[in-house]
């Protein structure tokens, strides 16, 4: 027997005649098959079904453990809950099947939705699932996959990072299969590096992530305490009334009065004291006032702005500052 070659593209007007007859998925598949069998469409059109089935929910467990996240979102739980109780579309859970049972490994919030629509009454016998390779690197992207829709945390890419680099991963590999850059890999397992309290303040937005991360590698470099080094930090960022370690909130406050409000200033002044020192008599009792006539030429305003700037030098040293005037 000889069979002809086709075209992978190809669809004949029988086909399409056959096509337009369908009008459900489950036809539309036994329908392609047949036209493929049969070389009245390519193999472009061949189908394919995919590994979803609904089952028991008495069959689902689900562990915490399995999550990428330190903690699931409220909010989203409680959407997932009252999607289900409306009879609302929620994508299939992906499961491993493991001694008799159905474990949950992406979907996490929401099965927890799902036990959460059960408790408030609403009776759902099963629910909609995905078998998925139980190897343990092939879950691990599957869920950081599956996380795209809420972001992660820092903390969490650079543990699940880390996991997937000890099941003999490469950075490539994992930048390749996430889709991510691989410079976003190595700063995320750097970050999984430093000290536990220093992840804390990223993720209480007390420092950015490439900071902890150079500031750590300063402080292994030195011998120094991270933990000690970033409270230090932090403390001297709150002195200067910031909530977050950056390298303008931590370094010395600018001088009120600077150098070039000193140059400004200080012909006036050495003006003010030659005219007091002609009117104060050089023995016997100073007056108790002097009235003094100064004729001062140059820029005056530059001049009223490094007065007024020692002016307000003056009162921080009493605690009664007022804004510097900004120098031209």
């Amino acid at each position: 027997m000889i069979t002809t070659a086709i075209a992978s593209d190809l669809i004949t007007s029988q086909a399409i005649d056959s096509l337009a007859a369908c009008n459900s998925l489950r036809k539309f598949h036994d329908v392609t098959q047949a036209l493929v069998k049969n070389q009245q469409l390519g193999l472009d059109f061949a189908p394919k079904r995919n590994n979803a089935f609904a089952l028991p929910v008495a069959l689902l467990v689900c562990y915490m453990s399995d999550s990428r996240r330190e903690q699931l979102d409220p909010d989203q739980i409680r959407s997932f809950a009252d999607a289900y109780k409306a009879g609302d579309h929620v994508d299939p859970m992906t499961v491993v099947p493991e001694n008799g049972k159905l474990r949950v490994v992406t979907g996490i919030t929401r099965y927890a939705g799902l036990m959460l629509a059960i408790s408030e009454g609403c009776t759902i016998k099963q629910v909609w699932v995905m078998e998925t390779d139980a190897d343990p690197a092939s879950i691990i992207i599957r869920q950081l996959n599956s996380n795209r829709q809420v972001a992660m945390k820092p903390v969490e890419l650079g543990n699940s990072y880390r996991e997937l680099i000890e099941l003999k991963m490469t950075v490539a590999e994992i930048a390749t299969r996430l889709h991510v850059k691989e410079s976003h890999v190595r700063t995320m397992l750097d970050f999984d590096r430093v000290p536990a309290e220093v992840k804390q303040m990223v993720v209480a937005g007390q420092v950015s992530v490439k900071r902890a991360i150079n500031e750590d590698l300063k402080c292994q470099m030195k011998g120094a305490d991270t933990v000690v080094h970033m409270q230090d930090q932090l403390a001297k960022a709150r002195e200067n009334g910031h909530k977050k370690i950056t390298p303008k909130n931590t370094s010395a406050p600018s001088p009120l009065f600077s150098r070039k409000d000193l140059d400004a200033s200080v012909p006036a002044l050495l003006t003010l004291a030659d005219a007091l020192e002609k009117e104060l008599p050089m023995m016997g009792d100073t007056p108790g006032e002097v009235t003094l006539q100064l004729k001062l030429g140059g820029d005056l305003q530059a001049l009223f702005t490094a007065l007024a700037n020692l002016r307000n030098a003056h009162r921080t040293a009493t605690g009664d500052a007022l804004p510097a005037v900004a120098s031209n």
